[in-house]
């Protein structure tokens, strides 16, 4: 297949900080068995070299075009992106990471066989010392639109990232991702779902996710809230978007988890106002008549303590830590 027959695929890279990382993503990209791209690089207000890197690789391919705005976050950087982009397919790739050479032209072949809207792939998470590779098999799965969201519920095959998948340019029409907030893909995953009719699997590995210290995601502590409140209020609105447009009746299921988990560990935790804001929100979104559906009885039961026993639960939790505690010791 020549350049000029194959249509046009429009990558966008947030860049923000990334001078050790994003040379290594970008040549990735240039490296691509589909060479009809333009890779739109933007940089969010780095103080590093990254804008300066990502100048110099520009000088050495044309498909490259690089933008640079004040640092407003990766929501606002994707909208740029979208507003900049020229194709008829949309990719996403972060800075840090990288992709196979031929991912773009294994996953636009099976677009155009499968006659798919979204075309994802399996990835590997490239961790300090090992490869884990997420998802992988030997088997190409389709998806109607009700058994994707479904997927999406369970968090198999079909993720709430950008980065593993190739889209129709049109499913982000009207889409504009929150600014200045976490776990915005999360937020807007159901909005560009509810526009696919037909959603293929790739089970090979085309992606290169890094886990590195420090990253928003691999960098967490296990007493960060705040990060994980930001988490329960951005599925909070995808379950919200849900219910408003009848998609996706169980994705309440996993916002329940959440809050489960958050609650739990604020139970072991001193007492703040800040603290004391997130269960309240928690148990707001838990005393839901629809909460848990799609959940087992232990989620009912647990739905119960927590929205009418909450002061019985409290202590069963904590007694249950120290039982378990004492016995590990």
């Amino acid at each position: 297949m020549m350049k000029n027959f194959l249509p046009l695929i429009s990558v966008i890279v947030p860049v923000y900080n990334a001078q050790d990382y994003v040379e290594r993503c970008v040549r990735s990209l240039m490296k691509q068995t589909y060479q009809n791209l333009e890779i739109i690089l933007i940089d969010d207000g780095s103080t590093d070299d990254s804008l300066d890197i990502c100048g110099k690789l520009k000088m050495e391919d044309g498909r490259i075009r690089v933008f640079s705005q004040p640092n407003r976050g990766v929501g606002a950087v994707r909208n740029l992106g979208l507003s900049l982009a020229q194709g008829a397919y949309l990719a996403f790739v972060d800075s840090d990471d990288w992709i196979d050479s031929d991912m773009y032209e294994s996953l636009w072949k099976l677009m155009a066989e499968r006659q798919a809207d979204i075309v994802c792939c399996a990835h590997c998470r490239e961790e300090e010392k090992r490869t884990v590779v997420v998802g992988g098999g030997a088997d190409i799965l389709e998806f109607s639109r009700k058994d994707a969201f479904e997927a999406l519920r369970q968090e198999q095959f079909i993720l709430n990232f950008l980065w593993d998948k190739l889209f129709r340019r049109e499913l982000f029409d009207g889409i504009t991702f929150p600014e200045k907030r976490k776990f915005e893909d999360l937020i807007v995953s159901p909005q560009w779902l509810s526009k696919a009719n037909k959603v293929v699997y790739l089970s090979q590995p085309k992606y290169h996710y890094s886990v590195r210290s420090g990253s928003l995601t691999n960098g967490i502590k296990s007493t960060d809230m705040d990060w994980r409140y930001e988490m329960v209020k951005a599925l909070a609105e995808q379950n919200r978007f849900c219910k408003e447009h009848h998609l996706w009746e169980k994705a309440s299921g996993k916002l329940f988890r959440t809050c489960v988990h958050l609650l739990n560990r604020l139970l072991l935790l001193p007492v703040t106002p800040a603290y004391q804001q997130m269960q309240a929100y928690c148990l707001s979104v838990i005393q839901e008549k629809d909460s848990v559906k799609g959940l087992g009885i232990s989620y009912r039961f647990k739905q119960w303590l927590l929205a009418d026993c909450w002061v019985i639960y409290t202590h069963l939790y904590r007694w249950g830590k120290k039982f378990t505690c004492r016995n590990v010791g």
